[in-house]
């Protein structure tokens, strides 16, 4: 409501009328915009992976390494009733998994079992269905297994039974459907046994999952709330894994493609570069079903030699770790008579993948041996990979390249003063990949919201870029209940949804840049213009408008980002939205529209 009535209040003509005009060129030659200009850069950071987009909902299932990387504990389990828990590694389940989780049941009439808080609780809502698994076994016991969701003080949501425990590991699997009526998350998962049936009985456990509904119902896949959220988007690419976190915090902490694959009990976690343990429970295939998902391309980052430690792989070592790569492609695009191939068909995929984007490495400009490293790893790519684009992630002179890929973390003033960054880049059959960006209004890299301000910045800064062609990230907020979006997510949202296909010629007449930002284009499908304004004042601007060789009717839509500037979204509270209304030409060609103070706007204009 905020919204619209401040858009109401702004068309009855409570606003400073500029002299500025804009004349939009749909007669001359406009440049090419690219076909995958937004997109999705991901790494593993503020828990985004285990705890936010990867469905798991068990927090230490497979019991490798505590949170902060150190040796494996009973850390967000506890014992019921009368058992008692330890980790134990007398009974390894396999390589990857050498730790269990051993329930000592003793003795008594009583319940004995653990159970397991989640990610700051469980989400259990009305009609979803709910995936549980794990492996037990038991030198002694051979009874049943209750398998529960319940409420942190001991109300069974529901439940089921299992049986044929043994005394080798068998996977156990049950659906849980829980009857409620709200959404809550004080909830546990729990597995127990009766004391008296199973009286001191040791059974051991190990690789636990419980998953609720995923995006698109894919197994291992992406909690379905924030996979909808993400998708909304529409983006077009996804870079992955990252980041800094593939790098490692040193060599041997890396990103290991090789040990994200197969089943859940193959796959070898690490300690992450942001302070928590990674679990790996989503690897390189799980990203690539994500691509296929969401209709994304997939831009994939791969280990270059270089990791946060400033430590870098000699240049007379490097041949183990370029074959490591090697590997990592032919898993994805060999046929199934390749070696890797043939592990991908093992793994339930004998289609190969199609990969048309390798970034070497992740912000090499911060190392002095890239040149080195970048050769090595270019020269054995294309000569396998021919077609293949390749991305640098800072210059370079040893070899050639496709893309550069820039990183910006600015304030408010220094990413607006980047609007017009690339206006004289020289255009030498190269381009430019803007893998990562944010307005940090208190500056980078601390503790800054993500409110209107920020979302302003970000909004003159694609706007340049969509001027040129780019890609880029946005925001998404989430908790163990729900997910909201901040301001800079519904400015991507828009521009994103709204493509030009063609980028159209503007001229301004009495008047520029400041506190004005544009960019127009036309969508040959859609028949359609869009104008996508930014105005950073605190006063409203009217702008005339004029349409050389179009006509649009009587009539445009416009959807409007604002607010003031301090605004930010919480989980409470949608303070900033988008308010949608339509306005009026004064002829098919011609029209002046009033944007809001603070604000980000596209204007759509259907050509008759």
């Amino acid at each position: 409501m905020k919204l619209f009535s401040i858009a109401a209040a702004l068309l009855s003509g409570a606003a400073f009328v500029s002299s500025l005009s804009l004349t939009i060129r749909n007669d001359v030659a406009g440049n090419s915009s690219s076909p995958i200009l937004y997109g999705l850069m991901y790494e593993d950071i503020n828990r985004c992976g285990d705890s936010g987009m990867y469905g798991q909902m068990l927090r230490n299932w497979n019991f490798q390494a505590s949170d902060n990387g150190a040796a494996a504990t009973t850390e967000f389990w506890s014992a019921v009733g009368t058992g008692k828990i330890a980790v134990d590694n007398s009974k390894a389940l396999n390589d990857a998994n050498p730790t269990a989780l051993r329930l000592d049941v003793g003795s008594g009439t009583d319940r004995a079992g653990f159970s397991n808080e989640g990610w700051w609780g469980l989400r259990v809502q009305p009609d979803e269905k709910y995936t549980a698994s794990f492996y037990a076994m038991s030198p002694s016991y051979t009874g049943s297994l209750n398998v529960t969701l319940e409420t942190a003080d001991g109300t069974v949501l529901a439940s089921k039974s299992v049986t044929g425990l043994s005394d080798t590991y068998k996977q156990f699997t049950v659906e849980l459907a829980p009857s409620v009526s709200d959404v809550s998350t004080d909830n546990v998962f729990a597995v127990s046994v009766s004391s008296s049936e199973a009286e001191n009985a040791s059974i051991f456990f190990s690789v636990f999952s419980l998953f609720g509904e995923t995006y698109k119902n894919r197994a291992n896949g992406l909690r379905s709330d924030i996979g909808d959220t993400l998708a909304g988007l529409n983006p077009s690419f996804f870079r992955f894994p990252g980041g800094n976190n593939l790098e490692g915090e040193s060599i041997a902490t890396r990103w290991k493609w090789n040990e994200t694959i197969g089943s859940l009990d193959q796959r070898i976690g690490r300690m992450g570069d942001w302070g928590y343990w990674n679990t790996n429970g989503q690897g390189l295939l799980d990203y690539m079903y994500m691509c296929e998902d969401m209709g994304m391309e997939p831009v994939l980052g791969v280990y270059a030699g270089y990791s946060l430690d400033k430590s870098s792989v000699a240049e007379g070592d490097l041949e183990p770790y370029v074959q490591e790569v090697m590997n990592e492609l032919e898993y994805l695009m060999g046929d199934t008579s390749t070696t890797y191939g043939a592990l991908r068909e093992s793994h339930g995929r004998p289609e190969p993948f199609t990969l048309n984007y390798v970034e070497i490495g992740n912000e090499d400009f911060f190392s002095t041996t890239y040149d080195y490293r970048y050769k090595a790893f270019y020269d054995a790519i294309i000569a396998k990979y021919p077609k293949m684009t390749i991305i640098e992630t800072t210059s370079q002179t040893s070899s050639k390249y496709n893309i550069l890929d820039d990183h910006y973390y600015a304030d408010t003033k220094t990413m607006i003063g980047y609007f017009n960054l690339y206006d004289n880049h020289p255009r030498n059959g190269t381009g430019i990949f803007v893998g990562e960006y944010a307005t940090n209004v208190n500056g980078c890299c601390g503790k800054s919201p993500a409110n209107l301000q920020a979302a302003l910045a970000d909004a003159v800064f694609i706007t340049g870029l969509e001027r040129q062609e780019q890609w880029n990230p946005d925001f998404i907020h989430f908790d163990t209940e729900s997910v909201w979006v901040a301001p800079s997510y519904l400015v991507v949202k828009e521009w994103s949804a709204h493509r030009a296909d063609t980028i159209l010629q503007v001229d301004a007449t009495d008047g520029g840049f400041s506190p004005l930002y544009w960019v127009a284009g036309s969508n040959k499908e859609a028949n359609q213009i869009y104008v996508k304004m930014v105005n950073t004042d605190t006063s409203a601007q009217t702008v005339s408008f004029n349409l050389k060789s179009a006509s649009a009717g009587t009539s445009g839509v416009a959807r409007v980002i604002t607010g003031n500037l301090d605004d930010e979204n919480t989980k409470t509270a949608t303070t900033v939205d988008v308010a949608e209304s339509k306005f009026t030409l004064k002829s098919p060609s011609s029209f002046d529209y009033t944007f809001a103070a603070n604000s980000a706007t596209v204007l759509i204009l259907d050509l008759q």
